[in-house]
Order: structure tokens, then C-alpha cells, then sequence
């Protein structure tokens, strides 16, 4: 429509939505006339105008079903969009947008949930981000948490059992309280009990209770019993009997189950989840994680039906903490599935901390590098390339060469170096993103299999 057109109707429409329409193509004729005349922020504009427009499309069904615009595609429009960012330095800000297109553009969306408790019904409300939010593992584990089951969360080491739990525990805007368990965990350190400097309360006893060692009340809390299987069977009877009450909740009374804690107080259950890690199934051994014990089959039904085997979710991985850092991301995951398929992780194995690491060793380097950093008196500090071996040097020597070959390790360390000369804003490559994107495409298949 012309610009005449469009006044005409803003003037005679009764129709608010039609007339929202033309002032926004109004709005457009205007940007591009403006872009056409040289204004760099006009052309940023529209370019930010047309990844809105893909969003909304992305929403409305097409015909056959289906969304018109894929995720992906979104993201792959607002890169490109953002591509123009130096253009905006000092014009516009994330800050200066509209909340809800803020919300859009960074996929972020605001939940409730109700949960019926002891005492009132109680709504979650949590911003968080929209593909946190649909993993196929977080939407179960939710569910588990509107019906009041324990979870189990077993897999390898550095897998993202104990970042699940904290996810979770953030969403909920609970507490974390955590048993770090293994064969010293005693009757003290779960439901408290006497000690030469007085009486000490029990993790469980704070979960439990909903509130903590200084008597402050929780919201609720999360109890994370991390590396469950490492408890000595013995001590794991107490927590068979809690974890069996947990169900005995009853909604229409509003009768909570209770325990007792070292003193023999009579406790009532607050906002309780329950959330066990392990990296076996609990009534199995592996040779790989000696520590553990073979659990007693009761304490594997407390968990029955929400048991769930982890595997790395790529995707949160990368959104969560390498964005950004794509050439780190990309050589670690791949030494990654190298240690996998070779069996070697009873040396060591790529975990989301060792991701960190070397991230925020490259950060370092770089401030020191780039002089960003004052009144230090590093004058050598350390690498990626000092990171990596030291991680490597976990091996054995015949398996490094086996690592190296098939990582192509020395192609990193250029890659490295070459990095050093691009601003930190701006290190990652149109062709690394595509890599990143086809790697968290295959894994999100894979790990789609194993909740499904």
C-alpha cells in the first residue's frame, strides 16, 4: 500500500488491530526511506524490524500445521540482524526496548506454577529462558514436581546432574540444600543431632522443615542428595523412610507427613522436591566409579517412574556458558565425544567445569594481553593451550597422541593464536556458528531418545 493508503485507512478504520497494522507499515515506509538516505540506524532498525516479523510468523500456524519459521531460523535472522551491532553502539540499547520485545528477542518467558501444600496453595513465578524451559527433561521433571515424586538423575560424570538440580531449584525460587553423600554421610549430617558445640540440624532436617541451620524460613527447598549412591546403605534407611513419606502429602485434608529430627522433634513437611544424582542406577555397580555402593531395591522405588539417565544437553551447554566462544566450544566437545567413544573416561572426561575453565583462562589471557587489566604483575599468564594440556596430561601417553590425532589439536592451538588478534565481542565465525548449530542439532535428537 502507498503512503496515502495507509494514512487512509489509519483515519477511517473503527478496527484497532488494522489500525495498528498500517501505522507499523507507516512506520516501515518511513525506516526505509531513511535508510536509503544513508542512516545507519534506520537500517539497523529494519533489520530488527524484519526478524520481529519472522517472530510473529514464526507463531502463526501455516496452512497443513506447522510453524512457518523454525527456532533456529529466528536465531540465525537475529544474528544476522545483529550482525549491523556497531551501528547502534551509543543509538539503541537492549535497555531501550519495549519489555515484551526485550522478552522476544532474548526468548525469555515468564511461568507459574501452583503447587498445593501443607498450608496454602502456592504459585512458582519465574522469568527463564524459553529453551530452558521446553527441554524435554526439564518439562519431566517438572511434572515429577506438581506430583510430588522424587527424581533419580543418573549418567556419566560432569554430565549436568548437579546443574539440572540447581536449574530447577532456581526456577522454583526455592532453596538448594544439599547432602553430599558418600559412606561417612551419617544420621547427623541428615536429620541433625548433638555436638560439642551444641546441637547441629541435619540437611534433611532443613529441607524437611523449611527452615534453615539459622532458623530462617524457606520458600521451600530442593533437597539434592548428590552422588546417592555413594551413601552407605546403613545411613540410606533413613532417607528410604523420609523419601517413602513424601507421596503421604494429602491435598484434600491437608494433612502433611511428618519425621522426627536428632532431637527427636516432631517435624511437618513443607515445600519439599526431591532431587537424587548418581552415576549408575542404584542398584548396580560399575567398575568406573568404585566408591559406589549396590542400594537396597526400596530405595530405588522411592525414585520409580522418575528415574532418568543424563546425558550433556549441548544446547543449554552453549546457551548457558560458551556463547560466544565458539572455537573453545567446538574443539572441547569434540575431544569430548573422542574420550566417549574410546572409553577413556575413567581418566578424566570434558565437563561443563573444565568448559568454564577454559573460557575463563582464554578471558584472562586476554585482559592481561590486551593491558585491560591494572596494578597486577602477571607478565606471563596462562593459556588455553596450558589449560588443555594439563587436562590432557590426565592420560596416559599413548592415549594423548590418540586425542591429538583425532581432535586435530595442533589446527586448535592456530586457531588460538589467530583468535588473539580479533576483539572477545567478536570471536565467533559465521562457520563456527553453523558448526555449533549442527552439533547441538545432533545432540538434541540423541538426548530426545534417551528421555523420551
Amino acid at each position: 500500500m502507498t503512503r496515502e493508503e495507509l494514512n487512509k485507512v489509519i483515519a477511517t478504520t473503527g478496527n484497532p488491530e488494522i489500525k495498528a497494522m498500517a501505522e507499523a507499515e507507516l512506520q516501515k515506509l518511513d525506516l526505509i526511506d531513511k535508510a536509503a538516505q544513508g542512516d545507519d540506524l534506520s537500517v539497523a532498525l529494519l533489520a530488527l524490524k524484519d526478524v520481529i516479523d519472522a517472530y510473529k510468523q514464526q507463531t502463526q500456524p501455516v496452512a497443513g500445521g506447522g510453524a512457518s519459521v523454525s527456532k533456529e531460523e529466528i536465531e540465525m535472522l537475529l544474528d544476522e540482524a545483529l550482525s549491523s551491532r556497531d551501528m547502534l553502539k551509543g543509538k539503541v540499547t537492549l535497555d531501550d526496548l519495549d519489555p515484551e520485545l526485550r522478552a522476544k528477542l532474548t526468548s525469555q518467558v515468564k511461568v507459574e506454577l501452583s503447587l498445593q501444600t501443607p498450608t496454602s496453595m502456592v504459585s512458582s513465578k519465574s522469568a527463564t529462558m524459553l529453551d530452558k524451559f521446553e527441554r524435554p527433561l526439564f518439562q519431566k521433571i517438572l511434572s515429577d514436581f506438581l506430583a510430588r515424586n522424587n527424581v533419580y538423575l543418573f549418567g556419566g560424570a560432569g554430565t549436568g546432574k548437579t546443574f539440572m538440580s540447581k536449574d530447577i531449584s532456581n526456577f522454583l525460587g526455592y532453596t538448594l540444600v544439599t547432602v553430599n553423600c558418600n559412606q561417612f554421610t551419617s544420621s547427623l549430617d541428615l536429620l541433625g543431632g548433638q555436638t560439642i558445640t551444641g546441637y547441629q540440624k541435619g540437611r534433611l532436617e532443613m529441607a524437611w522443615s523449611n527452615i534453615d541451620e539459622k532458623g530462617n524460613k524457606m520458600q521451600g527447598a530442593v533437597l539434592l542428595l548428590d552422588e546417592l549412591p555413594k551413601i552407605d546403605p546403613n545411613t540410606a534407611g533413613i532417607l528410604n523412610e523420609a523419601l517413602a513419606k513424601v507421596k503421604d502429602f494429602d491435598p484434600k485434608t491437608g494433612e502433611a507427613p511428618t519425621i522426627r529430627n536428632g532431637r527427636g522433634e516432631l517435624l511437618v513437611m513443607g515445600n519439599l522436591f526431591v532431587i537424587a544424582t548418581g552415576n549408575t542406577k542404584l542398584n548396580e555397580t560399575n567398575v568406573e566409579y568404585e566408591a559406589n555402593f549396590k542400594q537396597d531395591l526400596s530405595l530405588q522405588d522411592r525414585f520409580s517412574g522418575s528415574t532418568y539417565e543424563i546425558t550433556v544437553d549441548y544446547e543449554v551447554e552453549w546457551n548457558q556458558i560458551m556463547k560466544g566462544f565458539a572455537f573453545i566450544w567446538v574443539y572441547m566437545t569434540k575431544l569430548r565425544e573422542v574420550i566417549l567413544d574410546n572409553k577413556l573416561t575413567g581418566f578424566a572426561f570434558v565437563s561443563i567445569r573444565i568448559m568454564m575453565s577454559m573460557k575463563e583462562t582464554y578471558i584472562v589471557f586476554r585482559e592481561y594481553d590486551d593491558k585491560k587489566v591494572s596494578g597486577m604483575t602477571l607478565t606471563k599468564p596462562k593459556t588455553v593451550k596450558n589449560a588443555l594440556d594439563s587436562f590432557l596430561n590426565l592420560f596416559k601417553p599413548s592415549q594423548i597422541d590418540l586425542l591429538k590425532l583425532k581432535t586435530d589439536y595442533d589446527s586448535f592451538i592456530r586457531v588460538c593464536d589467530e583468535k588473539n588478534a580479533i576483539p572477545l565481542n567478536a570471536l565467533d565465525t559465521p562457520e563456527e556458528l553453523k558448526e555449533v548449530k549442527k552439533m547441538i542439532a545432533a545432540n538434541r535428537k540423541m538426548v530426545e531418545s534417551k528421555i523420551a
